[in-house]
This record gives structure tokens, C-alpha cells and sequence, in this order.
């Protein structure tokens, strides 16, 4: 039998992989929860796990891990909404002249002037949809990387997880620390640089809506670029384990790095900084290995499998960590479902124009924000002065008439006559 002989080990694994289970379906059914892609991989990995009989295994060198990744989506979430509820600061500018001073302009504006052409009908190219096959696949392909060093060099796995665990957490802090304005949001929501057309939200949104409200439940979660860390950190291991087999997951990983930056989210400095991570984290987990290994005599031998109460440690660990993922997750939901007025882009203080207004006085998108902003938080007599110089800033008729609407709404929450 593929999962042992009977035993209160075995038939703790048979509860886990039941209630995973049940959560799958709870999903797909009624897509209850976010962050379903991940999920999905789990279920795939287990029925592969299932089919290698090597279930008592994954259960023990993944459960903890996987828990942990589905918490960190939902802390993802949670971050954006502490950000706007606290009015915590969003910075915008350092970025921007970090990469203006290295490059002389945003090269997400210079690549979408020389590459992107959409069609007259609004639709995008073979190349857009293919880096958007691209970019979406980032939510499962590291951990099918992860998977196949898994089965076929166990004894590695510790450093693909470590490293991961490691990247996941200092990312997740500097969100939390740092809430940074990614290019799309600079270009459309304050006009700061050029326009920017954010092609693979728009043919996810088109395409499969329920993963894309995957992607923006923290917005301002750019600093560093994960989507170019986690590539880079396989990378490193397949490198490590492979060389150029893995060429073809190299040239994946080019593209990915290629199309976060072609369609505007992120920076160049972001991705540089995501890529530094992965190779920190890389360094550190794979130092601590060998010094381990060393210290206990085992360099160069392969997981030891842990005794049954580790293995029911860490199933205990894990669906404690899962179970507050899956509950902090139903919570960032019902937040944004039945408060979207609260956590929209125009929520969050974004510091640079709150130090220095002055500097705005002439910005229509600025004022409009500023408007937005203290409308949001019902300060209508501060909303009501935004307004009146956003609509004197206003450059064509449709943004004069969006910014009469507020004003009369305002007018009227304040008491004024119109």
C-alpha cells in the first residue's frame, strides 16, 4: 500500500491530505479563498507525490513549507490593508530617481515606445500573450522547480527551501517596511512618467478574472521585485545541481525578468534588487547547511527522515500555519469585498506629495488624488479644495466632469450648497 502500513502517523497523513483535499474542491467550487493558483499546485504535487509513493515524505519536507506560502499570500493582502487603515507612509519618488540616475529615463516607457503595438480592435500581439503566459506561470513554476529537486536530488532540498523561506520573509518585512509605488501606478495614477499599458493585467483580467485578483491584493508591494527573485533563486539551484540542463529554465527565467519590466511592474531597480536577495539568501541557507552537516558529522549524506513525533510536529506546525493563512486570507477578503472604498490606489498616503504639496500645485493627477484621498477618509472640507484645483487643472472635458461629480457629492456631504 502506497502509504504504509497503518499507524497513527500514517493515518495523521490521511487527515491532512483530506482536508487539503476538501479545501481544493472549496476552492474550485466556490472560490471562496484567493490565491487558488498555488493550491491547484499543491494538489498536483501531491497526486505526483502519491503516484512515486512517496506521500510520508512530501507530507514531512513540504507541508510546513507550502503552509507557510499560503500564509505569505495572505499577508501580502493584510500588509496593503494595515498600510491604508494606519495611513502608514507609500513612498514614489526614490525609486524612480534611482532608476532616472542609472538610466537616464524609466526603461518601461522606452521598451512599451519601441515594442508595444496593439492591434486597431485593443488587442495585443503573439509576444504580450506569450510573457503573459510567462508572468503568470511564476505562481507555480518555483515550486515545480522545488518538486523536481525534490525527488530527484532529496538531499538539496533543505537548501530550496531554506532559500525560499528566507527570501519569502525578508520580502514580506520590506512590504511591510518600505511600501514602494510600482511603474503603472506612477504613470497612471499620478503622472509621473509617461503612460504605461499594463498589457498582462488586461488579458488576465480578460482571461481567467479570479487569478488576477490574485495579483493586486498589495499593489504597493514592489520593493523588492519577488517576481524576479524567486526565478533567480531556482536559477541558482538548478545551476548548483544541473548546469546547463537546465538551460531551457534559464532562458523561462529571461523572459520573466524581460516582461515584469516590459509591462510596467516594476522597476529595473526593483528587479536588481529582488535578483541581490535571492542570491543573499541563496548564500546564507547554503552556508548554514554545510556548516551543520559539518558540525554533526554528515557532510554530503542525505535527509535524515525524522522520527514520528517530528513527522507529527511539523503536520501540527503546518496546519497551524495553514489554518491562519486560510483565515487571514478570508479576512483580507471580506475586507476588500465589502470596503473597496477603503482600500482603493487613492487610500494610501503616499509620502512624497504629502511632504512637499507645494511641488503638486499645478498636477491634475496629484490634486485628483488628494481630492480622492481625503474624500476617502470623509474629510470633505480638504476634498472640496483638491477638487476645485484639480478641476481648474482639468485637460480635457470627461476629467472636468469626473472631478464635478465629486465636487457636488462633496458639496453635499459637507452641507454646501452647490
Amino acid at each position: 500500500m502506497i502509504l504504509g502500513p497503518p499507524g497513527s502517523g500514517t493515518r495523521m497523513i490521511r487527515v491532512v491530505l483530506l482536508a487539503l483535499g476538501a479545501l481544493v474542491l472549496l476552492f474550485i467550487v466556490f472560490q471562496r479563498f484567493l490565491f487558488l493558483p498555488k493550491m491547484l499546485a499543491l494538489g498536483l504535487i501531491l497526486l505526483a507525490a502519491l503516484l512515486a509513493g512517496r506521500i510520508k515524505p512530501l507530507v514531512r519536507d513540504w507541508f510546513v513549507f507550502m503552509a507557510f506560502l499560503y500564509l505569505f499570500d495572505s499577508l501580502r493582502g493584510a500588509i496593503y490593508i494595515l498600510t491604508c487603515k494606519l495611513q502608514l507612509p507609500v513612498r514614489a519618488l526614490y525609486v524612480l530617481n534611482i532608476e532616472k540616475a542609472l538610466f537616464g529615463g524609466v526603461p518601461s516607457v522606452a521598451l512599451q515606445n519601441a515594442l508595444l503595438r496593439p492591434d486597431p480592435l485593443g488587442t495585443f500581439t503573439w509576444l504580450e500573450k506569450t510573457l503573459t503566459v510567462c508572468y503568470g506561470s511564476h505562481f507555480i513554476g518555483f515550486l515545480l522547480v522545488g518538486f523536481v529537486i525534490w525527488l530527484s536530488r532529496p538531499a538539496e532540498f533543505a537548501l530550496y527551501r531554506n532559500s525560499f523561506t528566507g527570501l519569502i520573509f525578508i520580502g514580506i518585512s520590506i512590504y511591510a517596511f518600505l511600501p514602494t509605488v510600482p511603474p503603472w501606478m506612477a504613470a497612471s495614477q499620478f503622472g509621473l512618467i509617461p503612460a504605461l499599458t499594463r498589457f498582462n493585467a488586461i488579458l488576465f483580467n480578460f482571461a481567467i478574472p479570479d487569478l488576477s485578483s490574485g495579483f493586486d491584493t498589495n499593489p504597493i508591494a514592489a520593493m523588492p521585485s519577488l517576481h524576479a527573485g524567486f526565478p533567480i533563486l531556482c536559477c541558482l539551484l538548478l545551476w548548483r545541481l544541473y548546469r546547463w540542463k537546465a538551460a531551457p529554465f534559464y532562458v523561462y527565467s529571461a523572459a520573466v525578468l524581460f516582461v515584469i519590466v516590459y509591462s510596467g511592474d516594476h522597476y529595473v531597480t526593483d528587479l536588481l534588487a529582488g535578483m541581490a536577495l535571492a542570491v543573499a539568501c541563496y548564500a546564507v541557507a547554503a552556508r548554514r547547511i554545510k556548516a551543520r552537516a559539518a558540525d554533526a558529522g554528515e557532510a554530503g549524506e542525505g535527509l535524515a527522515p525524522p522520527d514520528g513525533r517530528v513527522l507529527k510536529r511539523r503536520v501540527l506546525i503546518g496546519l497551524a500555519v495553514l489554518l491562519a493563512g486560510i483565515a487571514l486570507g478570508a479576512v483580507n477578503k471580506t475586507q476588500f469585498v465589502l470596503n473597496a472604498n477603503s482600500y482603493n490606489l487613492d487610500v494610501p498616503r503616499y509620502a512624497d506629495f504629502f511632504r512637499h504639496p507645494d511641488r503638486y500645485e499645478t498636477s491634475y493627477p496629484v490634486q485628483l488624488y488628494f481630492g480622492n484621498h481625503f474624500m476617502s477618509l470623509k474629510d470633505y472640507a480638504a476634498a472640496i479644495r483638491c477638487f476645485e484645483k484639480s478641476q481648474a487643472l482639468a485637460r480635457d472635458p470627461i476629467e472636468a466632469q469626473d472631478v464635478r461629480m465629486k465636487l457636488k457629492f462633496c458639496r453635499q456631504a459637507a452641507g454646501q450648497k452647490n
